[in-house]
């Protein structure tokens, strides 16, 4: 049969118009699950989850029993109560393994497009550059929501099943808040960095060696300019989140010198540039393809 006698099968189904950077975050995902290197950091993840559930289970355990003598002892040691400092510890903790695993993740996501046309591909569908940009950014707020917000909630839940009471709930019902806060102001600004840093750079390497130096540079001059004027150490990034921490879980023990204030306006200013940024190398492939 010859060629232009043949047709192909007519579209019958509806274009998507909302939701549409949902294809993107689970192309993502699937190429994400064949990645040993990720995977492996992944697992890495959770020892620390690991140490709290036995901490809340062996403090809930022998919190039942008041009159033990190994009670009375777990329970005069700070370290091991569990309180919204806990909680506050663990997400802070987490901190390493969400920058590199959204490093791991994310610094080849836009260059890689760049460099193997894959533009076309996605600018080919019904997908825009803002269905892009967000499908990227919301596959790495995933992954490092699934290593602070998603772990913390199940030690929470976990705590409040081990001791159920009136003054457990009184004690952590206002958690939820921030730690789904804290949570996302950690993992944004580094799903936007790494995103952005990915879209500046021309390969995966070179971009995972630019969010590390800018990330070294910006401690470096935080912790310079803290000898001219304390106030300026607000310039060391992760000791400005570390602050916002510090107040929405109520840790009256200040780790840096500064305002919280200063530092959230640091934070918003930092991710703003780094989404500019990203948009408008996406927005230049769009037009150019």
């Amino acid at each position: 049969m010859p060629i232009y006698h043949q047709t192909y099968r007519s579209f019958d189904g509806t274009v998507r118009t909302t939701g549409r950077w949902w294809a993107v975050v689970t192309h993502e995902f699937r190429v994400l699950a064949k990645s040993r290197p990720f995977l492996l950091m992944f697992l890495m993840g959770y020892p620390q989850v690991l140490l709290r559930v036995l901490q809340i289970v062996a403090v809930d355990t022998l919190a039942s029993n008041k009159n033990n003598q190994i009670t009375q002892m777990v329970q005069s040691v700070m370290s091991l109560k569990i309180t919204e400092g806990m909680f506050f510890d663990f997400i802070r903790l987490q901190a390493p393994i969400v920058f590199l695993a959204t490093i791991l993740a994310g610094a080849g996501m836009i260059c890689d497009d760049l460099r193997h046309n894959l533009m076309d591909v996605y600018f080919s569908k019904a997908i825009t550059w803002r269905d892009y940009v967000v499908g990227k950014l919301m596959t790495l707020i995933i992954i490092g929501m699934i290593f602070t917000a998603v772990p913390a909630m199940f030690l929470l839940l976990l705590h409040n099943l081990l001791a159920p009471s009136m003054q457990t709930i009184h004690d952590t019902y206002w958690l939820p808040v921030p730690i789904l806060a804290f949570s996302t102001l950690l993992v944004v600004p580094c799903a936007l960095g790494v995103l952005a840093s990915s879209a500046l750079f021309s390969s995966e390497r070179y971009s995972a060696i630019g969010v590390f130096m800018v990330l070294f540079a910006d401690l470096i001059i935080g912790q310079s300019m803290h000898r001219a004027n304390p106030q300026l150490v607000v310039l060391a990034f992760p000791l400005a989140l570390n602050r916002v921490g510090e107040e929405l879980f109520f840790v009256r023990r200040p780790m840096v010198p500064i305002s919280w204030e200063a530092s959230i306006v640091f934070t918003v200013v930092v991710c703003l540039a780094a989404f500019w940024a990203i948009c408008r190398k996406v927005k230049r492939a769009e037009v150019a393809t």
